[in-house]
């Protein structure tokens, strides 16, 4: 399985809490600079590795949904002329709410689109109001309603929780109106607040009232309580599916798959090398027409490394790992699972590893445990 991931770095405006690889300049001169360059970049890409072949094409951001119909079509056009993508292939593109009217989303549809990734947020408009966002509950509806009267079957709502000022009284019913409404995914976000956004200036302010971890636990504990009994899949620690609408492009990430990534910003893992051609915007499109493809950073996965890597990101799903696929590194691991298997992270059957509910709300903490 290989995935392909193309970054749209457009934004109306910066998010209090955004701290993606986007630009508010969107002028028409610069986003045919933007266009030309992507191109090229899809070009080198056909060169350097030949025609390959995608099971899935995810449309990141940024924001995707700010292209107009007629910046869309070449794009997709653009990526099946030098790429092939098996039959029945996921096409994944975030959508703001407002962002998009009915002709725009028939052409989504013409094109091939069929999943819709939809930045929610969250559903009181104070909440929205206080993170920047530029849309409000009611613009979340009605392009909802516009999704599904245009027969789109596939949509993953965002939510995020530990907000300023979220009440678990909030969070809950930020969740029961995504039941409400049957989002086919959701994808759940820990507020992770960074030094040069909005919310950053707030925290060194001392003007930043976040739930504390216990809140914070509560609405982690809550999400799996409301989504699970809705008949949801807990399939990764914090995304819940409707069984069979599971987004097959992150499966890709959570398997340790190769992904080519296109555009400012993106990682690329292929051929055993991880790498970023240019961290920022006006960096990306310098090199870009300059011809110079040289990334900016890169790293090569070592055996072992990627035995360590398909771990942590194998514990991330519900069904967990087995201790069988991993021959570099099993007995360092086991030795490490002696001291951390007391502390009701991880549960062990046989040789099958998954955490426990404990675990997957720290996470991170536990994996630091096994690196």
């Amino acid at each position: 399985m290989r995935g392909l991931y193309v970054h749209i770095p457009f934004c109306l405006k910066k998010c209090h809490y955004c701290n993606f690889v986007i630009t508010t300049k969107r002028t028409e001169g610069f986003r045919a600079r933007f266009f030309q360059a992507l191109l090229k970049e899809i070009k080198q890409a056909r060169e350097k590795y030949g025609r390959l072949c995608f099971d899935t094409l995810y449309l990141g951001g940024g924001t995707p949904s700010a292209l107009t119909a007629e910046e869309m079509g070449p794009l997709i056009e653009a990526l099946r002329r030098d790429f092939d993508f098996m039959a029945g292939h996921e096409i994944t593109c975030e959508v703001n709410p407002g962002d998009v009217d009915r002709a725009k989303l028939e052409t989504y549809r013409s094109l091939g689109i069929n999943r819709i990734s939809l930045g929610v947020q969250a559903f009181q408009d104070p909440l929205l109001k206080d993170m920047g966002r530029p849309h409000t509950v009611a613009d979340t509806l009605e392009t909802w309603r516009l999704l599904r009267d245009l027969g789109f079957n596939n949509i993953s709502f965002d939510l995020i929780n530990g907000l300023p000022s979220q009440t678990i009284e909030y969070f809950e019913d930020s969740l029961r109106k995504t039941i409400e409404l049957e989002a086919e995914q959701l994808s759940l976000y820990d507020l992770d607040v960074h030094e040069k956004t909005v919310y950053g200036l707030r925290r060194r302010n001392g003007k930043l009232l976040l739930p504390d971890e216990e809140k914070r636990a509560e609405m982690f504990a809550r999400a799996g309580e409301l989504m699970i009994a809705a008949g949801y899949v807990n399939y990764e620690i914090s995304t819940f599916a409707k069984p069979g609408f599971e987004s097959r492009h992150n499966l890709g990430y959570w398997h340790n798959q190769e992904y080519l990534g296109l555009g400012p910003g993106a990682f690329s893992y292929m051929k055993g090398v991880r790498y970023q051609l240019a961290p920022e915007v006006n960096r990306w499109l310098e090199k870009c027409e300059a011809g110079d493809w040289a990334p900016d950073s890169a790293d090569e996965i070592t055996a072992e490394k990627k035995e360590i890597e398909t771990l942590l990101t194998g514990l991330r799903l519900q069904k967990g790992i087995s201790l069988d696929q991993f021959v570099l590194i099993r007995s360092s691991l086991e030795e490490k699972l002696a001291h951390i298997h007391p502390q009701g992270l991880i549960t062990c059957e046989g040789s099958h590893l998954r955490l426990s509910r404990r675990g997957r709300f720290l996470a991170e903490s536990t994996f630091a445990l096994l690196v």
